[in-house]
């Protein structure tokens, strides 16, 4: 079995609960074929109210502990590098501006922060109609894919959903149906990839997007997708990929994508048919 991980977070984040040494040395004692470290990069959060007075990232510490770390042999695993930056459309010519003078392999473009919010705290929702946020937040998505930097893959669709306490929680509805069909249509166009992200927290969904949209995705022609666990300690490295890979293969994924200095190398899926299947 093959396995991978396109997303994970250290103690540079500000969530992050190891060193980078640990996550690292923790990837390579797994096994895994590819490992990449994607700091949050929340630039979205200088313009939140809360949220402004997270920890941001050290740009420049961070590549001098990348440049430090390629310098070393990790054996049969890659160790990527990169960041997830937290898209809101104020802070984009910054992330333009940063990210053009960084050497990274994986940019993860991802969606936290609503009207000044991150979902995570879930302010957001209150006194507000699930239609409302869910058309607001797929209108977001479409508007995030046309940043002027480059980025690889698009995290966790359907973020607001794990927070959003609806009883109906899905985005999976003939109501939304065609804005997800437009916004997976211009991945797709834009050859962009979708990350399976097992990091939910969630009493009823175990990864995201939702199986509906990772089904319309590959109805749609969609083949870029990769395996993400999201992690912020050593022991969720790899977590629940089986139960990723096994939906992956049920909805007709052959491969995973992982980028190496933004470059998309494809890897076979697999994984232990000994473990439970997805649903």
């Amino acid at each position: 079995m093959t396995l991978i991980d396109s997303h994970s977070h250290t103690a540079f984040s500000h969530d992050g609960r190891a060193k980078a040494e640990l996550m690292i040395e923790a990837a390579v004692g797994k096994g895994l074929a590819y490992y990449a470290v994607t700091e949050h990069l929340d630039r979205d959060y200088k313009y939140c109210k809360k949220e402004r007075f997270l920890r941001q990232l050290n740009l420049k510490k961070y590549l001098r502990a990348v440049e430090k770390f390629r310098e070393r042999d990790f054996g049969d695993t890659f160790v990527a590098f990169g960041v997830e930056a937290g898209y809101c459309a104020e802070a984009t010519e910054w992330y333009a501006e940063k990210l053009s003078g960084y050497d990274f392999d994986v940019v993860i473009n991802s969606i936290h922060t609503m009207h000044g919010q991150d979902a995570y705290f879930g302010k957001l929702f209150r006194g507000r109609k699930k239609d409302d946020v869910y058309t607001e937040y797929l209108d977001l998505l479409l508007e995030s894919l046309h940043v002027p930097y480059a980025f690889d893959v698009i995290g966790h669709i359907g973020y607001i959903t794990r927070y959003s306490g609806y009883p109906d929680f899905t985005l999976c509805e003939d109501r939304y149906a065609e804005r997800i069909d437009a916004l997976l249509k211009e991945i797709i166009a834009l050859d962009k990839c979708v990350e399976i992200n097992t990091h939910i927290r969630h009493p009823v969904m175990k990864y995201l997007p939702e199986k509906g949209i990772l089904r319309r995705y590959f109805e749609l022609g969609g083949r870029r997708i990769t395996f993400s666990s999201d992690a912020h300690t050593p022991a969720d490295i790899g977590k629940d990929f089986d139960l990723a890979a096994s939906v992956a293969l049920e909805t007709g994924f052959t491969d995973w994508t992982v980028y190496k200095k933004h470059s998309p190398e494809t890897v076979a899926i697999t994984f232990d048919k000994n473990q439970e299947k997805g649903v």
